[in-house]
């Protein structure tokens, strides 16, 4: 899942719609890898939109960086207004994996939770 800074681009006048879309720099891996979803944030990692990544165009004249084609994603409906678990970093364009991203999939209150683990004495 990816995540992007766009407070700069809401006092710009845009729409949050309009600056998750926008260029953002991340490595061609990496949006093969994590580009299915991509989550915007404001000061102190506030989820402000939640959209779905139907397509990534890369440009290389504008230092390959990406522009999104973005749709609503619903199912992350919930996590608006909640405060993001972001990977540490000032950087504007964020990767959430591993710990980061468990714990903002678990913090869904439509979640079902997983069942109690037993060890296999059934204890």
């Amino acid at each position: 899942m990816l995540a992007v800074d766009v407070r700069q681009a809401l006092r710009g006048g845009e729409t949050v719609l309009e600056a998750a879309s926008r260029w953002w720099r991340f490595g061609e891996q990496t949006v093969a890898d994590h580009g299915d979803f991509l989550l915007a944030f404001v000061d102190g990692g506030v989820c402000v939109g939640a959209f779905e990544i139907r397509a990534a165009e890369q440009d290389p004249q504008a230092g390959g960086k990406y522009a999104f084609d973005l749709a609503p994603a619903e199912r992350f409906r919930w996590a608006l207004g909640e405060r993001l678990p972001l990977p540490p970093g000032r950087n504007p364009a964020r990767i959430m994996t591993g710990a980061a991203l468990r714990t903002f999939l678990d913090a869904d209150p439509g979640r079902a939770p997983l069942p109690a683990q037993t060890t296999e004495s059934g204890r």
